[in-house]
């Protein structure tokens, strides 16, 4: 079951510790890279039209993306490895590297990167806009979805959706290339479409499961809470009828010892 919004805030904490960590700033860089890659990459696509940019720039981006990606990777390590009293040499860790401020930023860092990156090359004309609009509907479905079941449900990521994305980003960095693609192996809807076609049918079907679990855990989730609320009337209604039968019990027993009082001091004035 995913944590309550009110312990998430809880979490929250914004200072100098939590906010500029190692993994923080690798993320910070990841998000400053969108712009300088996409520039590059809208510029570079249109070298030799009568300007001064060149045509290496495409390239360029391409190499700014790959490395704004391994930031990702890199900074997940350090935050798993490195927490709070961690020894480095004679160094020692004062403070957690992995901080809830990270996990709120980085899925930002990636959809900043993964949305940068296949907008400039519609823009360049290297992928066609089809792709951005069913890319984009589902990510604004997830989202949308996501923030009125994030406190019942605990989805997590699986195989398939996985194997999307590692399709659909083996295609946009093949995109990169799309106009000798075109010029010297496929025609219009080259190989790098085609791949990238191949994992959004994939990502969708990882959406359409994810679906699916959502609604059973939710499923599950309501008929617990009713169990849990019929149980407890249950169990109220049980005690109320167990205290009725000790009063009565308690009365009963009063009265019969009453009774037999009455009887004995009735004996007795009789033998007097």
């Amino acid at each position: 079951m995913g944590k309550s919004k009110k312990g998430m805030l809880n979490n929250l904490v914004i200072n100098r510790y939590t906010l500029w960590t190692i993994p923080n700033i690798l993320v910070f860089l990841r998000i400053l890279c969108v712009p300088v890659y996409m520039t590059l990459l809208i510029l570079g696509s249109r070298a030799g039209e009568g300007n001064n940019y060149a045509e290496w720039w495409v390239f360029l981006a391409l190499g700014i993306m790959v490395f704004a990606a391994l930031t990702d990777v890199f900074d997940g390590k350090i935050a798993r490895k490195y927490k709070a009293g961690t020894k480095i040499g004679k160094y020692t860790v004062k403070h957690d590297q992995g901080t809830y401020v990270g996990q709120c930023i980085d899925p930002i860092a990636d959809k900043c990167m993964h949305i940068g990156a296949i907008v400039a090359l519609a823009i360049s004309g290297y992928l066609h806009w089809a792709f951005i609009i069913f890319i984009v509907f589902r990510e604004l479905c997830m989202i949308v979805i996501g923030s009125f079941i994030v406190n019942d449900i605990d989805i997590k990521a699986n195989m398939l959706g996985k194997v999307a994305s590692a399709i659909i980003s083996s295609g946009i960095i093949l995109c990169f290339f799309h106009k000798y693609i075109c010029q010297y192996l496929w025609g219009v809807f080259s190989l790098d479409w085609i791949v990238v076609t191949i994992g959004l049918i994939l990502n969708w079907a990882a959406a359409v499961n994810y679906a699916v679990d959502a609604s059973k855990q939710y499923k599950a989730n309501k008929l617990k809470t009713a169990n849990d609320e019929n149980g407890t009337e249950e169990t109220v209604v049980e005690e109320s009828e167990q205290k009725e039968n000790a009063t009565e019990e308690s009365v009963t027993e009063k009265r019969e010892n009453a009774e037999i009082d009455t009887e004995e001091n009735i004996e007795k004035e009789t033998k007097e």
